[in-house]
C-alpha cells in the first residue's frame, strides 16, 4: 500500500459532502434483512454493513464523536459479534462514552421482523486498570441472520484523543465513512493507506473546516499464521497536527520534519520534560554503579536494576504523567520505566537517549513521514564505543546485548537533535536457535521411551524462558507435545535460567506409543522440533510471513530398537533447498545393525525473517514438503518367529 500525504486545514475546501441515503438507527432494509452472504468476500462469518462516526468539537474544544456501527451475522462463528466490547481512555478523566444504545434485528420464518432494544440495565461499565475501562453489553438473541446495531458518543477532553480512522478489520465492511471537523485555525495532517486498487472518497465541505473519507466494499483482514501488523496492511487514515496559526496570521508548525519531532517531544511535559531527572533514593546504588570501570558492565547493572525492580502496569504508550512518582511505586507503563531507565543511564555518564519504537504488531514506520504517532512506545538506546544496544526495561528476560524481539528489523527514531534520527534495529547475529538431543528405546510392545534435551540460544531462550516462568504447565503443552498425538512428558528440569550467556536447557522424560498394523510398527522420529505441522494451508494469502528473526533447529535422536524389531524401511538421506536458498532442511538417518541403534539428524535452516505475499505459494509448496520430511515415519516389522 502507498501512503497518500496530505494537510487539512480550517480552510479548505473543495466540493460539498454527499452521501448515498443511509437507513435511520434502528431501521433495516429489505435488502438486509434477505443478504445471506458478502459478495465481495464470500468466507466471511459476519459483514459490517456501516461504519460510520462523525468528530466535531464544542465551545470548550473537547473532541465528540458520534459513532455507529451495523453488523449482518451470516454463519455461526459471526454470532461472537453480539457481545459488544467498546474501550475508552479513562486516565486523568480524558475521555467517557455517553448515549449508548444497541438493538438486534430478527425475522423469524414467517417473514415477520422483531426489532429489540437493550435495555440501559443490560450496559455495563468495567475498569480494565489506572488508564482503560470498557462498555460491555451482549445482544440478546443473536443468531445467523440477525442484525445487531449500536451506537454511543465519545467525549475527549480534547484533539490530543483524536485517532486514525480503520476502514477495514477482520470481518468485510460494505460502508465506512469517517468526517472530522478541525479545530478553527489548527491544520491537521494526514496519511492515507489503502490498496491501490480501492477507491476512497474524500471530499472536504466549504468552509465549515469539514472533511470526509468513504470507503466501500472493503474485504475482511483476517489473522493468518507468522503475520506481521495488521495494521500495516488495514486501509486506514491517520491524523497528526501538523500547524497552528495565530489570530494575527502568524504560523506555528509542529512535526513537519524529524528535526521538529525531536523538538517538539524535547519539550513536551509528558517526555523531554521527565528526562534529566534526578530519582530519590538512587544516591546508593548510582554511586556503585559509577565505580565500575566497564561502560557495559555499568548500563547491564542499570538495565537489570530496573527489570528487577521495577514493574510493568500493563499500559503500552510513549508518554509518562511523572517518572518521580513511578519511580516511588516501582510500577508503571513502559514509557515510565523506559524513560526512567533513561535518567539512571543518563546519571551514570553513559551516552544515552530514548528511542520511539513501533512494535511488531504495531506496524511498519514510514521514514518519510515525521509522525509521531507511528511509534507505540518508547526504549532506551546506548552507544558504547561502536556498538548499538536498545534496553526495554520493561520486559524481563531479554538480555542487554539482544534487541528485544518485538522490534527487531524494525524502523525506530533516536529522539537527540545532534546524534539522533532514524535507524534500523537490524539483528542477523542473533536468531531463534534449538538444539535437540533424543535418546529412547523401543520396547517389545512398540512404546518407545527416552528422555529429550532441548537446549534453547538466542530468541529461542527468551521466548521459551517468558514462556516458562508464566505458566509451566501450558509451556509443555506449548513446547514439547503440542501437535504429536499420544506424547507424553514428565520429570521436567530447567536450568540456566539466570545466565544469559548460557542456552536455556530443558530436560525431561518422554513417552510415545507407536501406531501398530499387525507385524508392523510406525515409529515418529519429528520430536519437540516445532514443525509439526504446515502452518501455511490457505490458498491464497494477503500478508506478509514475517518470522521476526533468523531460524536454526537441530534435532539428533539415537534410539534403541529391540532384537524382536527391524526397520522395514528407512527414510531416505535428502536435502531440500528454497530456490533463493532461503530456507534448507537436511535429513540423515542410519540404522546400526550391531548395535540395534537409529540415528537420525535433522536440520532445518531460515536465512530470511520475511517473506513478501508475493513469494507465499513458494513457502507454502516448501513448507509441505518439509512437513511431509520431517514427519516421515520409520516402519518396524516384528521379526518372523523361528
Amino acid at each position: 500500500m502507498k501512503p497518500l500525504f496530505c494537510c487539512l486545514l480550517l480552510l479548505a475546501c473543495s466540493f460539498c459532502i454527499g452521501q448515498d441515503k443511509i437507513p435511520d438507527f434502528g431501521v433495516f432494509t429489505e435488502e438486509e434483512k434477505k443478504l445471506a452472504e458478502c459478495a465481495f468476500d464470500k468466507e466471511a462469518d459476519a459483514i459490517v454493513l456501516l461504519d460510520q462516526a462523525s468528530s466535531d468539537h464544542d465551545e470548550e474544544y473537547r473532541l465528540i464523536t458520534n459513532r455507529r456501527i451495523r453488523i449482518k451475522v451470516l454463519k455461526e462463528k459471526g454470532i461472537s459479534y453480539g457481545d459488544v466490547m467498546i474501550r475508552f481512555y479513562h486516565g486523568s478523566d480524558f475521555e467517557y462514552l455517553n448515549n449508548i444504545e444497541a438493538v438486534v434485528c430478527n425475522v423469524d420464518a414467517s417473514g415477520v421482523t422483531n426489532v429489540q432494544k437493550l435495555a440501559n440495565a443490560q450496559i455495563f461499565r468495567q475498569k480494565i486498570n489506572d488508564y482503560w475501562s470498557a462498555v460491555k453489553f451482549a445482544l440478546p438473541g443473536v443468531k445467523v441472520g440477525s442484525i445487531i446495531e449500536y451506537q454511543y458518543v465519545s467525549f475527549k477532553k480534547n484533539y490530543n484523543g483524536l485517532d486514525d480512522w480503520m476502514f477495514q478489520r477482520e470481518i468485510p465492511t460494505r460502508l465506512s465513512s469517517y468526517s472530522l471537523v478541525i479545530l478553527p485555525n489548527y491544520e491537521f495532517a494526514y496519511s492515507v493507506h489503502k490498496n491501490e486498487a480501492l477507491p476512497i472518497n474524500i471530499q472536504s465541505e466549504k468552509g465549515s473546516g469539514k472533511i470526509l473519507f468513504e470507503m466501500s466494499n472493503v474485504a475482511g483482514l483476517r489473522d493468518e499464521p507468522f503475520m506481521d501488523s495488521e495494521r500495516d496492511y488495514i486501509q486506514r487514515v491517520e491524523f497528526q497536527l501538523a500547524g497552528y496559526r495565530g489570530r494575527f496570521g502568524d504560523k506555528t508548525k509542529y512535526m513537519t520534519t524529524w528535526n521538529e519531532v525531536v523538538k517538539e517531544l524535547s519539550a513536551s511535559s509528558g517526555f523531554g520534560r521527565q528526562l534529566n531527572k534526578k530519582l530519590a533514593g538512587s544516591v546508593a546504588f548510582m554511586t556503585e554503579v559509577k565505580a565500575m570501570g566497564n561502560p557495559y558492565d555499568k548500563m547491564t547493572a542499570i538495565y537489570r536494576y530496573v527489570q528487577n525492580n521495577l514493574t510493568w502496569n500493563g499500559f503500552t504508550g510513549k508518554y509518562s504523567d511523572n517518572v518521580k512518582e513511578a519511580w516511588e511505586k516501582k510500577k508503571g507503563s513502559n514509557a515510565d520505566i523506559n524513560l526512567i531507565l533513561c535518567n539512571l543511564l543518563e546519571e551514570a555518564g553513559l551516552e544515552s537517549f530514548p528511542i520511539l519504537v513501533s512494535e511488531r504488531g504495531n506496524g511498519k514506520v514510514d521514514a518519510n513521514y515525521p509522525f509521531v504517532d507511528q511509534f507505540n512506545t518508547v526504549m532506551a538506546y546506548v552507544i558504547i564505543g561502536n556498538n548499538n544496544y536498545v534496553l526495554d526495561g520493561a520486559s524481563y528476560g531479554t538480555p542487554p546485548f539482544t534487541i528485544p524481539f518485538s522490534v527487531v528489523n524494525t524502523t525506530a527514531f533516536v529522539v537527540d537533535r545532534k546524534k539522533g534520527g532514524i535507524v534500523t534495529l537490524t539483528e542477523k547475529s542473533r536468531m531463534n536457535r534449538s538444539f535437540i538431543n533424543i535418546t529412547g528405546a523401543v520396547d517389545k510392545e512398540g512404546v518407545m521411551n527416552g528422555h529429550g534435551i532441548v537446549m534453547s540460544y538466542d530468541y529461542a531462550r527468551i521466548n521459551r524462558l517468558r514462556s516458562y516462568r508464566r505458566d509451566k504447565s501450558k509451556f509443555e503443552e506449548e513446547y514439547l507435545v503440542r501437535g504429536v498425538p499420544g506424547l507424553a512428558v514428565d520429570s521436567l528440569e530447567v536450568r540456566n535460567l539466570n545466565n544469559d550467556s548460557l542456552p536455556f536447557d530443558q530436560q525431561f522424560n518422554f513417552t510415545l506409543p507407536s501406531a501398530s498394523t499387525g507385524d508392523y510398527r510406525l515409529l515418529t522420529l519429528n520430536l519437540f522440533s516445532g514443525f509439526e505441522k504446515n502452518p501455511f494451508i490457505s490458498n491464497n494469502r494477503f500478508t506478509n510471513v514475517d518470522y521476526g528473526c533468523l531460524q536454526h533447529v537441530v534435532m539428533s535422536q539415537v534410539i534403541n530398537i529391540p532384537d524382536e524389531w527391524q526397520p522395514e524401511t528407512l527414510p531416505r538421506d535428502i536435502k531440500l533447498i528454497m530456490p533463493d536458498t532461503s530456507i534448507s532442511i537436511i535429513r540423515v538417518v542410519q540404522f546400526n545393525k550391531n548395535d540395534k541403534l537409529l540415528m537420525a539428524r535433522y536440520t532445518i535452516q531460515c536465512n530470511r525473517s520475511v517473506f513478501t505475499a508475493e513469494e507465499y505459494q513458494y513457502l507454502k509448496e516448501f513448507y509441505k514438503k518439509m512437513t511431509d520430511i520431517l514427519n516421515e515415519q520409520v516402519v518396524l516389522r516384528k521379526k518372523a518367529t523361528p
